[in-house]
Parts: structure tokens; C-alpha cells; sequence
């Protein structure tokens, strides 16, 4: 099985380290890449992803507030901030 990530950071490098990290792990796939919580919601919503990886610290809509909604939007996302 193979798990779908989705990688949320306002920051490109931290986004291209985490998918280099998870790209080497058999069984993990990066299925899309968000630097803001609006963003997020959109790409989770169409990638449908198993597990978010979210910043905390983002722009206009912060990582706490975006967890919520999408934990509301989707049963059973799993979200590591």
C-alpha cells in the first residue's frame, strides 16, 4: 500500500527537503505541494491525500486553522504538524 502525502510550507526549500527525504522511502508518495492553508484546502479536497504535513506558521490562512477545516473537510486525513 502505498501512503499519499501532501506537503504544506510557505517555504520552497523546506517543501523540496521533505520530498527528497520521502521520495527515498518505499511505500510514500508526494502527491502535491501547497505553500498557503487556501491552497491546501484545494489540493486536498483533488489530490486526496492520506497524510498532510503542515507548517504551522503560514501565510493568511495559518496551519492551525487549515488543519481544522480539513479535518472537517475529509474523514480520516491524518495531519502532522
Amino acid at each position: 500500500m502505498t501512503v499519499k502525502l501532501l506537503l504544506v510550507d510557505d517555504h520552497q526549500m523546506m517543501r523540496e527537503g521533505l520530498r527528497a527525504l520521502i521520495e527515498k522511502e518505499p511505500g510514500m508518495v508526494v502527491v502535491g505541494e501547497a505553500d498557503d492553508g487556501k491552497a491546501a484546502l484545494e489540493l486536498v479536497a483533488r489530490l486526496q491525500p492520506q497524510v498532510v504535513l503542515m507548517d504551522v506558521g503560514l501565510p493568511e490562512l495559518n496551519g492551525i486553522e487549515t488543519t481544522r477545516r480539513l479535518l472537517r473537510q475529509k474523514r480520516g486525513l491524518k495531519v502532522v504538524a
